[in-house]
């Protein structure tokens, strides 16, 4: 706790005062922080809520992203709901600028940051070496926002909880994790505040995914909050309703009649899978082994091109008590279950190129990054899109502006790769079963599950068309809530 002027006269029976500023993926999807202040008399603890970087605009992470007048030295710790980067990635950051403490995360989490934070460091240098290179030595040089060292540093700060457990922090805080089912690790956090009839919970989503998803388990009630802040990235949508592994075996069945055509210079056709290293590459292994075990489509090899995603696939495979029922009885039976009968991994890059020669039968090629915006299936795409008997399956959400979007939703006859044309011959299909958020009717019925109002729901991380519709679902479906659409850098208090 740092000390600092009373910012009021207390008394020992008077409650601390509790004040919410959000200072991230407000109004937008990206860059998840949030500060609490606790102020009990003289003495105050803050907090953060995640620790997102910024993905879309840099000059964000390279500004001040705390409230006027506080420092990252004024930070006494941090909660990261779950690893990805918009929630997480901000915290070399916050180290290389002061912050003392440590951040607080699920093991899976801490496991998954382990290769993740590094990578984002490795990505900062290239993109300050890109600008020093377009400045040619003109001007002061550009420095990264930290490098993989300071992210390989960074880690030591990190420490472990449970699902289910109270944790005890400084200033009469108490914390608890539940499973939010969105990736591998990912949580619900439920702080409270005080003790008795004066304690206040705030109760902080993260990121929600949806139910009877593969390998982990179902997103868990939370019954008491006095504060909930919520994600709302599918605030405006409906999730299809309709069997997952029933549409990728036609998918894939489809796609292997296509691939036994024979052509004369590029072999037989490619099944080629775009798909998010952490959690889609999974997810996706898990059901092509569930189909291939009960003969619903052919024993295909799979390749897994994708370091990150092997990596990944490490940290599924180790924490296996997050599995749910049917996972564990795999496990329990001595089943791998991301391991396809003819399962291959490619971590170098030789074994990836070696991809590119004429395929001797049907394959299947899983790579990232799952919008095709980078990574080694950029290679892939470039060489089998022109191939009338390949197949290209996206399994995620797709942002405007990047490859895959243009693929999915404008059906071009040629698109541009390495800034060279590439002829588009390949059936490109898309999946959206496997998305990793719940939508909004999904997020109600988990908020009914309160045992009382809330004093107030913050909506946060959507962009503003699922904000205000998903306000608007709320307040039909819990009449009498008090639903906010912060800005960024709005406060509260509690």
């Amino acid at each position: 706790m740092r000390k600092t002027r009373p910012e009021r006269k207390t008394s020992p029976s008077q409650p601390p005062k509790i004040k919410i500023h959000t200072l991230g993926a407000a109004g937008e999807v990206t860059g998840s922080l949030n500060l609490v202040e606790v102020i009990d008399g003289p003495s105050v603890t803050r907090f953060l809520l995640d620790v997102g970087m910024h993905q879309e605009n840099d000059n964000i992470n390279k500004s001040h992203r705390l409230p006027r007048g506080i420092t990252a030295g004024d930070i006494d710790f941090v909660i990261i709901s779950h690893a990805h980067i918009d929630h997480s990635g901000y915290l070399p950051k916050l180290i290389k600028d002061g912050f003392r403490g440590f951040a607080y995360t699920h093991a899976a989490t801490r496991d998954l940051l382990r290769f993740l934070l590094p990578d984002s460091g490795r990505l900062q240098e290239l993109a300050a070496d890109r600008e020093n290179a377009a400045l040619k030595g003109k001007g002061r040089r550009v420095k990264p926002l930290y490098t993989a060292a300071d992210a390989r540093s960074s880690l030591s700060r990190i420490k472990v909880w449970s699902y289910g457990r109270s944790y005890q922090m400084r200033g009469g805080i108490t914390v608890k994790l539940t499973e939010a089912c969105h990736i591998l690790g990912a949580a619900v956090v439920s702080v409270t505040i005080g003790r008795g009839k004066a304690k206040k919970t705030i109760c902080f989503t993260g990121n929600v995914g949806r139910a009877d998803m593969p390998i982990i388990g179902n997103l868990q009630p939370v019954r008491q909050a006095d504060l909930i802040i919520s994600e709302s990235t599918y605030g405006n949508k409906l999730h299809q309703k309709r069997d997952r592994l029933e549409y990728l075996a036609g998918l894939i069945n489809r796609a292997y009649r296509r691939a036994k055509n024979r052509h004369r210079e590029n072999g037989y056709g490619v099944i080629t899978i775009p798909a998010f290293a952490v959690g889609r590459v999974q997810t996706v292994l898990y059901d092509l082994r569930e189909l291939m075990a009960a003969g619903r489509i052919p024993e295909i090899p799979v390749f897994v091109d994708s370091p990150m995603a092997i990596e990944a696939t490490k940290v599924h495979r180790k924490h296996k008590n997050l599995y749910n029922d049917r996972g564990r009885t795999l496990v329990d039976a001595g089943i791998d279950p991301f391991a396809t009968p003819r399962y291959k991994e490619c971590r170098r890059w030789s074994d990836s190129r070696a991809l590119d020669k004429p395929a001797r039968e049907p394959v299947i090629v899983i790579g990232s990054s799952g919008m095709a915006a980078g990574g080694r299936i950029l290679a892939h795409l470039e060489k089998r899109l022109p191939g009338s008997n390949n197949s290209v399956i996206f399994v995620g959400y797709q942002g405007t502006g990047v490859l895959g979007h243009t693929l999915v939703n404008e059906k071009p006859s040629s698109v541009l790769i390495h800034g060279k044309p590439v002829e588009v011959r390949a059936t490109v299909e898309y999946m959206s079963d496997y998305s990793g958020h719940a939508d909004y009717s999904e997020i109600i019925a988990w908020l009914k599950q309160f045992a009382k109002r809330p004093e107030r729901l913050l909506l946060v991380h959507g962009d503003p068309d699922a904000l205000s519709q998903f306000r608007q679902h709320i307040r039909e479906a819990l009449p009498g809530w008090k639903v906010n659409i912060p800005h960024s850098r709005q406060s509260f208090e509690l």
